[in-house]
């Protein structure tokens, strides 16, 4: 699963919690503690979890709300579909009081079912609604049908509340959604005011501000991971990328497989291997500097080949 580079002008809090409420719980629930553990006996402190504090309890109550909402559109949902499930039982008990009225091969039950069961079992959720109101519409004020369409009215009216209820879950939960995304930026770029609070107060030595960070959870939520099966005889591109430290950049490889793979950068998205590359090792674990792949100011594409010429490859490529 490829992650976004960590890089120094953007905002690091917002893309290592991107998608992972779970995290970024994590991440902030570990700044807000941090800060109030000082906040008595060092003054930044104290401010920087004034500003933040109230914004991850924002955060927080939008996530509870967003888990809880979610809980009701799955039981809401479900209720929707046992009903629609149960509509085939029902159709076979109309259609028999219909068949006990108007034989199935009389023009008056063709009419009331000019498809077959067709409308009532496929299409979307919609479309099997408007079947049963169309019945009932088609049905009329036919005396000899009222029992029966007395029956389809009552399944129809219960078939209606309950798709009502489904659709409003799902609207309310997109609203929540909105609402924790919404809560999360605004609690990112908090921390991230923080951060240059931290370090502006601790300038001469910024090491004293990493405390209020866990700057080893960020990184391990940005590193990028790519887990991959290379085809015998197979080249294969990884990514196409600029780093920002590319004389520094270092990419670990982790080969699972009893193959040989050729590991190397290229103008081209499927490039052919240049005359920098370096050989990854059946069943190994190693670690290379971008420029022994080649050179990155110009070749952007990472590649991969395996030389096997039966077995599939399976590979790891972590960016360090």
């Amino acid at each position: 699963m490829a992650k976004a580079e960590w890089d120094l002008f953007s905002n690091r809090f917002e893309k290592a919690t991107r998608g992972n409420y779970t995290k970024a719980i994590a991440v902030g629930l570990q700044h807000c503690s941090s800060l109030f553990a000082d906040s008595a006996t060092v003054p930044v402190a104290l401010t920087c979890y004034n500003l933040v504090k109230p914004k991850f309890d924002l955060f927080k109550a939008a996530v509870t709300a967003l888990n809880s909402q979610s809980g009701t559109q799955g039981g809401d949902v479900l209720g929707f579909k046992k009903l629609i499930k149960s509509m085939r039982t029902k159709l076979d008990y109309w259609q028999a009081l219909i068949k006990a009225v108007y034989p199935a091969e009389t023009d008056t039950f063709v009419a009331l079912f000019p498809k077959g069961r067709t409308p009532f079992n496929r299409g979307s959720h919609q479309n099997k609604v408007d079947a049963v109101g169309t019945l009932i519409e088609t049905i009329g004020s036919d005396a000899s049908l009222a029992a029966v369409k007395a029956l389809i009215e009552t399944f129809y009216t219960n078939m209606l509340a309950t798709f009502e209820t489904k659709d409003s879950s799902k609207e309310t939960t997109k609203t929540d959604s909105t609402a924790v995304e919404t809560a999360r930026i605004n609690m990112c770029i908090e921390m991230q005011g923080n951060f240059g609070l931290l370090t502006t107060a601790f300038k001469a030595k910024p090491s004293l501000a990493a405390k209020y960070f866990d700057e080893e959870l960020l990184r391990n939520i940005l590193q990028m991971i790519f887990a991959l099966t290379i085809k015998a005889l197979t080249n294969k591109n990884i990514f196409k990328r600029t780093f920002a430290k590319p004389l520094t950049q270092k990419i670990k490889v982790t080969n699972n497989t009893n193959t040989v793979c050729i590991l190397f950068l290229s103008e081209k998205k499927l490039g052919e291997t240049g005359l920098m590359f370096v050989l990854i090792q059946p069943l190994s674990i190693a670690t290379f500097l971008l420029t022994d792949l080649g050179d990155p100011s110009t070749q952007t594409y990472l590649n991969i080949y395996n030389t096997n010429t039966q077995i599939k490859a399976r590979v790891m490529v972590k960016i360090l």
